[in-house]
């Protein structure tokens, strides 16, 4: 079995907390990415991704230029180090239902893998 290092992608994108929803999607759409780990200063506090802005903006009629990130991003960020091997990520992304998973060396966010990436 291979590591999840040998399938995530890095870097990561990153966006601070106080940013817009609307801002978070334009650069989602233009890096081509489902997700950004979103930070409060040195700290990353959570991670945005596609399926929060439908469910918690576009679905419930709420306006994109308002919405801070912060207020729509799932918490906490949920990971799994480098050297974890891919049965293993995988199983904890679906006891979690969640479609992106954060890799980490130490503290460190250097990566983050996607169900599809597993399955390739």
């Amino acid at each position: 079995m291979k590591p999840i290092n040998e399938f995530m992608r890095s870097p990561v994108i990153e966006i601070e907390a106080q940013r817009t929803v609307e801002e978070a999607a334009k650069m989602m759409f233009e890096k081509k990415i489902g997700s950004l780990i979103v930070k409060e200063g040195d700290d990353h506090v959570g991670i945005l991704t596609k399926s929060d802005i439908v469910s918690k903006v576009v679905a419930q009629g709420k306006d994109s230029k308002g919405a801070s990130v912060s207020s729509v991003m799932s918490k906490p960020i949920l990971s799994k180090d480098q050297y974890v091997q891919r049965s293993e990520a995988n199983e904890f992304m679906l006891r979690h239902r969640i479609k992106y998973l954060v890799v980490t060396q130490g503290k460190t966010i250097i990566g983050i893998i996607t169900t599809k990436d597993l399955v390739s």
